[in-house]
């Protein structure tokens, strides 16, 4: 198959699943923009509408928080990562399961303006939707990079990536996992945001970012898609996201039932950060 062959079935899907009344509504892709070459975010409301639903290499941004606050069942065409955004959502109560028909792409990697694979695509072993109601498979592949195994998380890596940032927030906005009416660095009391982007206020969102995201992010890479400065805001998150996967065996949305490893508690869990060998005893 191909982009072509998996964006008619998808197409005719979706144009059904609105026509009979099963959805209310599609989040999926728009056709690509002739200045940027991407394909935005796409709301059909309509059979009509689902015609301009597109899928190509270019599908790049995270459309998973566009469900919440829907009225009525809405449908996704969901990248793996999409699809396992939304069963996150579903376990922090902030979707219901049954409001959402999960149509999961195949998806052999997202690419750059140029061709190459986006870094977080390159690195992702996720071809199918861990969880879906419908599925399109057929995925052409796409080149693929590597992971370097020997990654630095040093503090000067950090202070690099932190000269960078300009505490624009867009890390923030493309997250599906920032939902928060109001995030803590916009809180008055008490008040984490300086009058300038100072480094301290820089780590203060960086380091606060990646523990809340800790044991849930699904390693989409919107934040790194979408800096401008071209911080590696991912790096950090990535650290945090290995650490839950080795310490308790835990990867975010890879179903909508278990709940994030680090919003339950078990009387076994290991306490690294305490006891020297994870053991109690």
């Amino acid at each position: 198959m191909s982009f072509e062959s998996q964006e008619k079935s998808l197409r005719e899907l979706c144009e059904s699943l609105l026509r009979d009344g099963k959805v209310k509504s599609v989040a999926g892709f728009g056709p690509q923009s002739p200045d940027t070459g991407l394909s935005p975010p796409l709301i059909a409301k309509t059979a009509g509408n689902a015609k301009r639903l597109s899928w190509n290499s270019r599908c790049v941004p995270s459309i998973a928080r566009y469900l919440i606050g829907r009225d009525g069942p809405a449908a996704i065409a969901a990248k793996p990562c999409d699809a396992r955004a939304v069963a996150s959502l579903v376990t922090e109560r902030q979707l219901e399961r049954k409001d959402v028909f999960i149509i999961g792409m195949e998806c052999a990697g997202m690419t750059d303006g140029s061709g190459a694979p986006l870094r977080a695509c390159a690195e992702c072993g996720t071809r199918r939707a861990p969880v879906c109601d419908a599925e399109i498979t057929g995925a052409p592949e796409t080149a693929r990079g590597t992971r370097d195994a020997a990654e630095d998380f040093s503090p000067e890596r950090f202070r690099r990536e932190m000269d960078k940032c300009i505490l624009c927030f867009s890390c923030r906005q493309a997250c599906y996992g920032c939902y928060c009416e109001t995030c803590f660095m916009d809180r008055g009391v008490p008040s984490w945001q300086s009058a300038r982007p100072d480094v301290g206020a820089k780590m203060t969102y960086h380091l606060g970012r990646a523990m809340h995201l800790a044991g849930r992010c699904v390693e989409c890479g919107a934040c790194e898609n979408v800096c401008a400065s071209g911080v590696d805001a991912r790096y950090l998150i990535r650290a945090a996201t290995v650490f839950v996967e080795e310490e308790y065996g835990f990867r975010a949305g890879m179903d909508a039932q278990t709940p994030s490893a680090l919003l339950t508690f078990k009387s076994d869990d290991p306490e690294t950060g305490f006891w020297k060998d994870g053991k109690h005893d």
